[in-house]
């Protein structure tokens, strides 16, 4: 972390509220999978081409996420099976200010993210009916029964594209909770491009000259895959191995 430390300071800041105008709550996402050890080098080679998010003097920013699913994980398995229409609940907290929402996050069939929250107080046990009358308004309403399914906890950097409407998120620190237990995933790092529409990103310019391929495995679905071992995961059985190969033995 040292490493990543030294060569955030390369990069100019920005505050949360300069960011407010690329909140991005309609964009395309493009996912990449990396290694802890290479992220100073790839920070290095971005850092005249982005802002990094500062508040209360800090660029490291803890989060907590809590994941609904119904007791067969249907929103695992809409994903898992490929459905274009799909969706996740997911109550988030951002840890330095306490702020909470409650969120639907939907994948549409041209691939864009469509995200829809409110505010709330704190994460409940249990969906009340406010929560379950804001579900109805913003999903096709195909499942009811929700549960508490996951918890993930990581910290993350946040970078402004200096010249588009593009943020870049890199989440490291990866832990998971849930019923049948904790994982930690050591060095790996999930870096997420989210852009209006698909533009000359400069960290996926980067990508492709480093030969690095996008990653479609979310941390929702890589967490219960981790905790769940009796569930359905042959989709993304290629991509866990190739996870287990590197050595972050996921499976």
């Amino acid at each position: 972390m040292n490493d990543i430390a030294a060569t955030l300071l390369q990069f100019d800041p920005i505050s949360l509220e300069e960011m407010d105008h690329v909140k991005l709550l309609n964009r395309i996402d493009t996912k990449y999978v990396i290694h802890q050890d290479s992220l100073p080098d790839y920070l290095k080679a971005i850092s005249a081409s982005y802002k990094l998010l500062i508040i209360g003097g800090k660029s490291v920013h803890p989060y907590e996420t809590s994941y609904f699913d119904t007791p067969a994980y249907h929103l695992y398995q809409m994903h898992h099976n490929g459905k274009r229409n799909r969706f996740k609940l997911r109550f988030r907290k951002y840890v330095n200010s306490g702020i909470t929402y409650f969120e639907i996050k939907s994948k549409t069939n041209k691939g864009r993210t469509i995200k829809n929250r409110v505010r709330i107080d704190r994460v409940p046990e249990s969906l009340d009916e406010s929560l379950v009358r804001f579900i109805g308004e913003h999903t096709p309403g195909e499942y009811d029964n929700f549960v508490p399914a996951l918890r993930v906890f990581f910290d993350r950097l946040t970078f402004v594209n200096k010249n588009a409407n593009e943020r870049l998120t890199v989440d490291l620190n990866l832990r998971y909770s849930g019923i049948s237990g904790e994982k930690q995933i050591h060095k790996l790092v999930i870096v997420e491009v989210k852009e209006e529409k698909h533009a000359a990103s400069p960290f996926r310019q980067l990508m492709k000259l480093q030969r690095q391929t996008r990653n479609y495995l979310s941390k929702y679905c890589l967490g219960v895959t981790c905790l769940n071992k009796d569930l359905k995961m042959n989709r993304f059985k290629k991509k866990i191995l190739s996870l287990n190969k590197l050595g972050y033995d996921i499976y």
